[in-house]
Formats: C-alpha cells, sequence, structure tokens
C-alpha cells in the first residue's frame, strides 16, 4: 500500500499514469486525487487529472484541475486548448472561444481546434470574429459543407441573409447529405418567405434524416403558408412527438386547433408555446383569442 506522504507523490502520479494509458480512467483519478491531497501545487498531476475527466467526456468535472494547472503554468498551450475543448463540451462557449483563441496562435494549422473556436465564436454571438475564423478554415478546406454552413450561420447573424444563402447553397452543393445542410438552407429561404423554395429543401432534409424534427415543424409551418392545415397539422404533429419543445410546432398547432375549432387543444398548444418564450406576442394573442371563442361557444 502506498503512503500517503510527500515522497509518495510520484509513486501516485505514476499510477494514474499508467491506469490512464489502460483506458481505466476512473482509477486514474482516484490516484491523481490521492496525490493533490498531498501536493496540490503539480502541474503535471493537475493537468493529467483534467486530462483523464475529459477522456471520459466528463467536461464539467475536467474543468476544474484545468483552471489549477493553467493557475500554475499560465502560458501552457495544450492547457488552453483542453479547457477550451471542455467549456466547448460543456456549452460555454463564451469561454470556450476565448480560451482557444489564446490557444489558436500555438497551433495556428490545427483544424480542429479552428473549427471549435469558430463553432465557439457563433454560438457566442461573436460573428465578425467568427468569420475571421472561417477564412482561414476555408483557405484549407474550400469543399467542406461543414465550414460553408459555419460561415452561412454568422452571416445570418449579421443580417447579410444573400452571403449567408450563398454559403449553404454552396454547402449544399459540395454536400448534399451533410446533415442539417438543406433544413439550414430552406430555413434561410424561410425567413426570406421564398416557401416554394424552402419546402423543397425542408422534403430533402427529411428524406435524409426522417427523423428531423426542426424540418418536419418548420415545413409544417411552410405548408400552412402556402396550402392551408391538411398537410400542415400531420407535419407539426409527428414533429412535436419527436420534441415537444419546438415552439413554431405549438404555435401553428394552437392557430390550426382554433380553425377547426378544437379550442381545449388549441389552449394547450398555446400555453405551450407562451411558457417555450413568454416575450413573443404571437402566441399571447392567439390564446386570447381562442379563450374569446370560446366563451362565444353555445
Amino acid at each position: 500500500m502506498i503512503q500517503r506522504s510527500p515522497s509518495s507523490v510520484p509513486a501516485l502520479s505514476g499510477l494514474g499514469v499508467l491506469l490512464a494509458r489502460q483506458g481505466k480512467y476512473q482509477e486514474a483519478i482516484g490516484a491523481y486525487r490521492k496525490a493533490l491531497a498531498i501536493d496540490p501545487d503539480i502541474f503535471e498531476i493537475q493537468m493529467n487529472l483534467g486530462l483523464a475527466y475529459f477522456k471520459m467526456g466528463n467536461f464539467r468535472a475536467a474543468k476544474e484541475p484545468l483552471r489549477a494547472a493553467q493557475a500554475l503554468a499560465p502560458s501552457n498551450a495544450q492547457v488552453k486548448i483542453l479547457l477550451g475543448m471542455s467549456n466547448y463540451g460543456d456549452g460555454n462557449y463564451g469561454e470556450a472561444a476565448h480560451q482557444l483563441e489564446a490557444a489558436s496562435a500555438a497551433q495556428p494549422g490545427n483544424v480542429e481546434m479552428l473549427r471549435m473556436l469558430a463553432e465557439s465564436l457563433l454560438w457566442s454571438g461573436e460573428y465578425p470574429k467568427a468569420l475571421d475564423v472561417y477564412r482561414p478554415l476555408l483557405e484549407r478546406e474550400p469543399e467542406s459543407a461543414a465550414v460553408h454552413m459555419l460561415a452561412g450561420q454568422a452571416f445570418d447573424g449579421l443580417g447579410r441573409h444573400d452571403e449567408a444563402i450563398a454559403e449553404f447553397e454552396t454547402a449544399v452543393k459540395n454536400g448534399p447529405r451533410e446533415p442539417n445542410v438543406h433544413f439550414g438552407l430552406g430555413y434561410l429561404y424561410w425567413k426570406q418567405r421564398r416557401y416554394e423554395d424552402a419546402a423543397r429543401e425542408f422534403h430533402t432534409e427529411l428524406a435524409n434524416d426522417p427523423q428531423n424534427s426542426q424540418a418536419l415543424a418548420y415545413l409544417g409551418d411552410t405548408e400552412m403558408r402556402r396550402e392551408g392545415n391538411s398537410e400542415a397539422a400531420a407535419h407539426l404533429e409527428k414533429a412535436l412527438k419527436l420534441r415537444p419543445d419546438i415552439r413554431i410546432a405549438n404555435l401553428d398547432l394552437g392557430i390550426i386547433r382554433s380553425a377547426r375549432r378544437e379550442y381545449d387543444a388549441a389552449v394547450a398548444h398555446l400555453e405551450r408555446a407562451i411558457r417555450l418564450d413568454p416575450r413573443r406576442s404571437d402566441a399571447h394573442y392567439r390564446l386570447a383569442g381562442a379563450w374569446k371563442s370560446m366563451e362565444k361557444k353555445p
């Protein structure tokens, strides 16, 4: 049994490394934590502990030891990358972008890191910075549908809709089976009220992925705007079976049920739409109309 004294720290650290190499990350974590309980100021052990959590996919737990490692070695690029990737995995995109930006100068050829940085900037609303990262990505991968999709989302965030559509059209051409590529292009057409074009892209996305709930929801909305409620309701209902929290599907079904005088069902959908986004007035207005119609029922 290893004694818990300063002299046992190297043995515990070495045991952790050996276990991690065997893929026994939980056991490795136990060894690293025992070593850190004796001496918490060892960069390599804090780093390895964070890496073990990272390898397990426990990105939130990885951040604590990685922050400790960064405090011990602020200029270490590998810690910045791991901390950035852990924040990315945990959905903390602003902090991920901060760490990955700092690390990118050290590894300018790391395409995967650049893609994570671009996505983190995009999802934290830093659209101009995101485009600055997309340009070198596009130089390295000019035929990548995923990279053109990311650029399209950044242009859309900046309100540069024609450029956004052009990027998604290129993405569709380069990768017609890329997940969500047709939905993304269809959504941009939908925003421009190009409903025939939007419906075509939503149908194509569903041919690639019949379980794409967003494509079903927006196809339902598009069909409601183009042709009326009969086909639209089926698409919207299927979307909600897959994902009950899609606001537009709840709103549209509330409108359809109200038009059919199915007021109880309409109210349920409209109340759910309000819970999903209470700030928007459209569902409130429709709900008030449904209540008023219910009061007039004989």
